[in-house]
């Protein structure tokens, strides 16, 4: 997988979709990070929010949501990111950090 996002519209993302009312941070849930159809997709706990994404190269990861929201706090004063993922890791710039699961060949989680 890989796409290009900008943070801040990640970071909105993560947070519409991994947080709800009493629950500000769901401790211990899986963000599903996708790039298919031109688009990319967060997914948590069975919602799902996408955005337009660049330089996307199809693929599924599964990661651990904390993990991502520090990754992207790690990153505040830039304004792109670009996310390269395989079966055996998530490779941000100099950053790398295991994969949860991962699909070679994702459909997207709704039309």
């Amino acid at each position: 997988m890989e796409f290009t996002i900008e943070r801040r519209a990640l970071e909105k993302l993560l947070k519409a979709i991994a947080s709800g009312p009493g629950e500000p941070d769901r401790i211990g849930a899986t963000v599903v990070l996708s790039a298919c159809a031109g688009r990319v997709c967060v997914q948590c706990k069975g919602d799902v929010a996408s955005i337009q994404g660049n330089r996307l190269r199809g693929r599924r990861g599964h990661f651990a949501r904390a993990e991502i929201r520090t990754l992207l706090k790690t990153y505040k004063g830039t304004r792109s990111i670009t996310f390269e993922a395989s079966a055996v890791g998530l490779r941000v710039q100099t950053f790398w950090m295991p994969v949860l699961g991962y699909e070679l060949h994702p459909k997207p989680p709704a039309e």
